[in-house]
Parts: C-alpha cells; sequence; structure tokens
C-alpha cells in the first residue's frame, strides 16, 4: 500500500515537474543568456568605497557658471560615485567603447581579449552590462544614450540595450561613414562604417513619442523642394488650382527632367493648373500629406518645365527636420551630414588630425573621433520645442577627450552652457598625457604644428582622481569616510567656493548662492548657522551622524526662514545608496 502511495506521489511531482518545465519553455524570454564573470574591479569595490579626490593644481577657473569634470579612474567605479552626485540629471551620454575586435582593443582583467578566447563575448557583455545599468539611473527622464560600436558586437549590444533601455525606448541606429579612405581591401568586405545606437531613458510620453531628435528648425520656409532622392517613389495628385506655375500659360505632356514624370496633362492658365494633375517622383511627403498640407495653408509652387514641385509653407510656419540614418562624410555628396551650426561630419582621419594638432603627438591615441561627429550628435539633443543649450553630457569612455572638445565648441558657437563630464583611466598614461593636456589647450590656447596661434574656445575643468576608503561600519571607518566626502558633496552640490572652512565646518557655495554645509560634529550646528548669517540663497546639510538624525529641531528655526533647506545625515545615506548599486 505504502509503495503505490509513494509511486502516485511519485508519478504526481514528475506531471507537476513537467508542467513547470513546458511552462518556462513557452514563457522563455526572448534577449541575451551569458556567463557572468567577476571584473578584477569588483573585489576592490567590496571592501572600500570609491569617492572623488579634487587635483586643485589641474583646475582650470574661468567666470564660467558650470564646471567641466574630468575623472581620472576606472569608469565602474566613478559611475558608482557618480550615481550618488548626478542621479537622473545627465541629459545626454555618449560612449565609444571597446569593439572587442580581438585585436588588443579590449582588456579584461589586466588582459588583452584575443579573438579565440572562447568567452570573448561573455567577458564584453559582463564588462559593458554592469556599466549601462549605472548609466541608465544616471541618465533624466528625456535623456539620451548614444553607443559607438563596430560590427564585432553591434548584435549583442542591441540585444543588451533592449533589456536594459526597454525596446519600446529604442530610437534608432546611425550608421556613420567613418573613413573616405578606400587604399586597403579586406577580404570580401571593405570596413567603412561604424554603427551609433540611440536609446532614450523614457522615449514615449502621455501624448505619443517625445520628439528629441532634431537636426535642424527651419523658420520662415518661403518654399522647399518635395524632391528627396532617398524617398520611394510616390504618385502625387495636385488638385485643381493648388499650384503655382512660373512658366508660360498652355497646355503641358512632358517633363524636362526624368526624375519627375508626368502621368496626364496639366493646363495652366493665369499660373495656376486649370485642372487635377497627377506627377511621379520620390517625394519626402505622401500623397495624403501632399493634400492634408493644403488644409495648413501650404500651397504648391512649379518654377520651370523640369516640374521640380517645391511647397510655399506660410509666413508664420516652421518645419522640424530629422536627421538621416545614414551619416554620409565625403563633402562632395549632396546628402553629406551637417550640423545645424553649418558644420559637415568629418572621418576618423580627420580626427587623427585634430588630435595631432593639438598635442603634437601623431600616435598619442588610435582612431579619435572627429569633433564634428560628436558635437553633430550633441547638437541634435531637443527638449520642449527648442535645442537647449545648458544641457549635462557624459562620456564614460573618454579616450582622448573628443567629446569635451565637441561640447566646448558647441558653447563657443551658441554661447551656450553646457556642461561635460569625462571619464577615463590612466591606462598608457592617457589621462595625464592626451585627455588632459587636449582639454587645457583647447580652453586656454595653443600653438598648432605649424606654430599658428589657435585661439581657446574657453570654460573651464575640474580635475578629479578616484580614491577608496574603507567600507565597513566601524566607527574610524565612518568618520574617515565622512572627512573623505568633501571634495564628492562639492561636486554633488556643484559649490567650490569656499565660505567657511575649519576642522568641524566646511561651508562652500557657488554663484547662484547656494550653500554645501558640510558637520563633522553635531554640536557644532549653532556655529555653522552664526557663519551663515546675512546670507540669502538655498542650503543643504551634510551633519555627521551614524544614526540617520536630520537634526530637524536644531534647524527648525532656521528653516522657517529659508525654506529651500535640506538636511540630509552623512556618511550612513550615501554609504546605503553606493552598496545597492553594488
Amino acid at each position: 500500500m505504502d509503495k503505490e502511495k509513494n509511486e502516485e506521489q511519485e508519478n504526481l511531482e514528475i506531471k507537476e515537474l513537467k508542467l513547470k518545465i513546458s511552462s518556462l519553455e513557452k514563457n522563455k524570454p526572448y534577449g541575451l543568456v551569458w556567463e557572468e564573470k567577476n571584473e578584477n574591479v569588483d573585489s576592490v569595490i567590496n571592501s572600500n568605497l570609491p569617492i572623488f579626490k579634487e587635483l586643485e593644481n589641474r583646475s582650470i577657473t574661468s567666470n564660467h557658471e558650470n564646471n567641466n569634470i574630468l575623472i581620472n579612474g576606472e569608469n565602474y567605479h566613478a559611475l558608482i560615485s557618480l550615481s550618488y552626485t548626478h542621479s537622473n540629471s545627465i541629459d545626454l551620454i555618449y560612449i565609444d567603447p571597446p569593439y572587442n575586435t580581438g585585436n588588443k582593443d579590449f582588456i579584461y582583467n589586466d588582459n588583452f581579449v584575443e579573438r579565440e578566447d572562447l568567452y570573448r563575448h561573455s567577458k564584453w557583455l559582463t564588462f559593458i552590462n554592469k556599466r549601462l545599468i549605472l548609466a541608465k539611473q544616471l541618465l533624466n527622464d528625456d535623456g539620451l544614450i548614444f553607443i559607438s560600436i563596430g560590427e564585432d558586437e553591434y548584435a549583442q549590444l542591441k540585444l543588451l540595450c533592449d533589456q536594459i533601455f526597454g525596446e519600446s525606448n529604442y530610437v534608432t541606429n546611425f550608421l556613420w561613414e567613418k573613413t573616405q579612405h578606400f587604399g586597403r581591401q579586406k577580404v570580401n568586405f571593405y570596413s567603412n562604417a561604424d554603427f551609433i545606437l540611440c536609446y532614450a531613458k523614457n522615449l514615449k510620453s502621455s501624448s505619443g513619442l517625445k520628439e528629441l531628435l532634431v537636426e535642424k528648425i527651419k523658420n520662415n520656409l518661403e518654399d522647399a523642394p518635395l524632391y528627396n532622392a532617398s524617398n520611394p517613389i510616390n504618385e502625387i495628385t495636385f488638385p485643381k488650382k493648388s499650384v503655382e506655375f512660373r512658366i508660360p500659360d498652355g497646355t503641358y505632356t512632358k517633363s524636362q527632367d526624368e526624375k519627375f514624370k508626368l502621368l496626364s496633362k496639366v493646363i495652366v492658365k493665369n499660373g495656376l493648373n486649370e485642372n487635377e494633375f497627377r506627377l511621379k517622383f520620390k517625394s519626402r511627403w505622401s500623397p495624403d500629406k501632399v493634400k492634408s498640407e493644403i488644409k495648413n495653408g501650404t500651397t504648391y509652387l512649379i518654377k520651370s518645365e523640369k516640374f521640380s514641385v517645391r511647397a510655399e509653407y506660410p509666413s508664420e510656419k516652421t518645419s522640424l527636420e530629422s536627421p538621416k540614418q545614414i551619416l554620409f562624410t565625403n563633402r562632395n555628396n549632396e546628402f553629406v551630414s551637417m550640423s545645424r551650426f553649418s558644420r559637415k561630419v568629418g572621418t576618423n582621419e580627420e580626427g587623427s588630425k585634430e588630435l595631432t594638432q593639438i598635442v603634437g603627438d601623431q600616435d598619442a591615441f588610435d582612431y579619435p573621433k572627429p569633433v564634428s561627429l560628436i558635437s553633430y550628435l550633441i547638437s541634435l539633443y531637443f527638449h520642449n520645442g527648442n535645442h537647449p543649450n545648458d544641457i549635462k553630457v557624459l562620456d564614460f569612455f573618454a579616450g582622448s577627450g573628443t567629446t569635451g572638445h565637441a561640447v566646448l565648441e558647441l558653447n563657443k558657437e551658441d554661447g551656450g552652457n553646457r556642461q561635460f563630464i569625462l571619464v577615463t583611466n590612466n591606462e598608457n598614461n592617457i589621462a595625464e598625457e592626451v585627455t588632459y593636456p587636449r582639454l587645457k589647450n583647447v580652453i586656454n590656447g595653443y600653438k598648432n604644428l605649424k606654430n599658428e596661434k589657435v585661439e581657446g574656445l574657453g570654460g573651464n575643468l575640474k580635475y578629479y582622481e578616484i580614491d577608496f576608503v574603507p567600507a565597513d561600519n566601524s566607527d574610524p571607518s565612518m568618520y574617515e569616510l565622512a572627512i573623505n566626502l568633501v571634495d564628492t558633496l562639492c561636486l554633488k552640490e556643484n559649490t567650490f567656493t569656499e565660505h567657511h572652512t575649519s576642522k568641524d565646518i566646511k561651508i562652500f557655495k557657488n554663484e547662484k548662492d547656494h550653500y554645501c554645509c558640510i558637520v563633522f560634529d553635531e554640536d557644532k550646528i549653532d556655529q555653522v548657522l552664526q557663519k551663515l548669517n546675512n546670507t540669502d540663497g538655498s542650503y543643504s546639510f551634510y551633519i555627521y551622524s551614524l544614526g540617520g538624525e536630520t537634526f530637524d529641531e536644531e534647524l527648525e528655526e532656521f528653516i522657517s526662514e529659508h525654506p529651500n533647506t535640506i538636511s540630509t545625515p552623512f556618511p550612513l545615506t550615501m554609504k546605503n545608496i553606493y552598496k545597492s548599486l553594488i
């Protein structure tokens, strides 16, 4: 009897197991599965917390409001610290990570990853995955990320980004024509293009898709061609008297331009089409769009017997022009990509020449991106009906510093106040010998290889290194963490001008009269308030507390007089945020 019960129970368990397996198979997610491996960078933060330490002798000061940031250190550690200082505050990220070609371009745990490595893709995915997860947290709700990548990891990266950012937040994939030199041929093909994936933090709003990428805003367009060579051929019907003609009255049956084919005769009388007629050509507008625009006040114009039709907008009309997916760089190509500042997108060769002129070493960095490409991508960012020029831009694979250079150039172009944050490690002394010298030269000015003076773009720079403090919860370690957090807190609050400093009190401010008050002894709170007498602005208090007290009672009167005041116990709050990310 017991044997029969056992068999019955066993059969039931097997049946349930099969049902579970069947359910899992039906609901198997589409995406990436790879064997994640720990990096050396993980072991460091198991016992230490990364913080920022400013190298003041490297700072470049000016009267600019925002401080540009260069961080020398491992980008994973930097991203953890930035998640505390800049969470949900970055507008745009551009990165150019290792392409993992197997050609000594990707180092994992201090070793180059060779093409024959069976875990080549797994190692790269582990490496990039944790960094993109942190990067997403840094983007604000309308933020964008651009990622340059080659074909070796493009397919994997697309799936990974779909997983991290969500497939619904995929914007597009740009194809950048990276070279115009075709002297060397590879077997079967020549690699003359890179991919640039673009994702939004949140592409959708309650009213539909957000418009986050706009190349140009066209104002008061008197007339613009409907022909677009990259569009499919359409048969467009123009209603009676909808087209103005600047050719003699008469009957026409043929166009003098083979790009336009008349499918019916058109009778021109008093400068207008007396009859409905059909025209076949590569139109940027659909037939329905052509008709609907008439209701919006748009009229159409034909100036010659070529029948190249143009749209005439009302005087107050504006139109938004989106970027094309293919970024052409041949300057003789009529479709070459060009920013709204009339600068054409360049090639890798252009990037190498730029860097050589600035730092004086043609071997300083392999294949730097041209400034024109990065400035083009940044200039596309569109928000609330315009191109904001005060955005925060992050690049945590900064390399030679092209992204910082591009931000400075754009600010010079339109008087903007964009801010960059660059992260690069000092592998092969890149930060010290290339990135920092480049930024310093383009800010202050320099002499090129022809000994010609190149005017500086202006701006400022704060230089930080990643440092570490013990991560245990002992009182000495917590106090050491607090003492070493001053530079990190100043960066978080964007306050760098000393208002008062002593052993237990540090007060910094900025040009907007925002005060960062760091208090290491709660008994000194009254002294802090005295130091703030006759000040008016906003205030952030960081008061040392192992128990998480906010000291509301001690600050009650001050807060009633200064409503824009926030009090945060530290370093416990900061430590908890760090630990949640690791």
